[in-house]
């Protein structure tokens, strides 16, 4: 994959001006697998559900970022609720491809708040866990008065999909938490700013083709995208 970006990478370089996107309105811009990567062009649509529709162009690729919702805010990806969803097509010379968020099976990435904090548990700094698609997710816990007030990984185990729902093992074996995404399909949307139809924003995300490749883009921004 990082071969065929950087073939990208020039031919996009050999048909783009040279000038800054951060000197343009609008602009849209991203680190693809560490690349530099710019849009030649972006563009804004809402949906009749009130969602938002950004679509950024190449010569020979279009990433489109979708939101549920137009208004500030994050938007969480690659989880089981698809109306926040990334594409990445490419269609070049080199390489025709398409990308996605969509939900696969993978080490966890993102694990949501506790929905039950259980009782009788203790802190531990490595508690494994049952449940879900796959094995080996163990977490660090914190607890009050036996009851797990917060737990975050620190092993991301194999299998897992969006939505899986995990019990820590301890106490009365009974604190549950779900899994929110997995490694190979994850990230964000976050709207900053909506004003006089343009919208400005930040983004990273991973998507997986339908082999299993992975493409990630991050410290991603779109500024003043003018809604169409």
């Amino acid at each position: 994959m990082r071969k065929i970006i950087s073939l990208l990478a020039l031919l996009v370089i050999f048909s783009s001006c040279e000038e800054d996107i951060k000197t343009n309105t609008p602009a849209f811009q991203a680190n693809l697998d560490n690349v530099f990567w710019r849009a030649n062009d972006a563009r804004v649509t809402v949906n009749p559900a009130g969602g938002l529709i950004i679509t950024a162009y190449t010569p020979y690729e279009t990433v489109t970022l979708e939101t549920n919702s137009a208004s500030v805010g994050t938007y969480i990806l690659g989880t089981s609720d698809d109306s926040n969803f990334v594409t990445y097509d490419i269609d070049s010379p080199v390489l025709t491809n398409t990308y996605d968020s969509r939900v696969v099976a993978g080490p966890a990435y993102k694990i949501s708040n506790l929905v039950n904090q259980g009782t009788l548990y203790t802190n531990n700094s490595a508690a494994q866990t049952t449940g879900g698609s796959g094995s080996g997710l163990r977490v660090a816990t914190q607890t009050l008065n036996g009851r797990v007030t917060s737990a975050t990984i620190v092993s991301r185990g194999l299998g897992y999909v969006a939505g899986d729902l995990i019990t820590v093992v301890g106490g009365n074996n009974n604190a549950t938490f779900r899994v929110v995404n997995v490694q190979q399909s994850n990230g964000q949307i976050t709207i900053t700013e909506a004003s006089d139809g343009k919208f400005s924003g930040t983004f990273n995300f991973s998507v997986v083709d339908q082999d299993g490749e992975v493409a990630t883009f991050s410290d991603g921004f779109f500024y003043k995208v003018p809604s169409m």
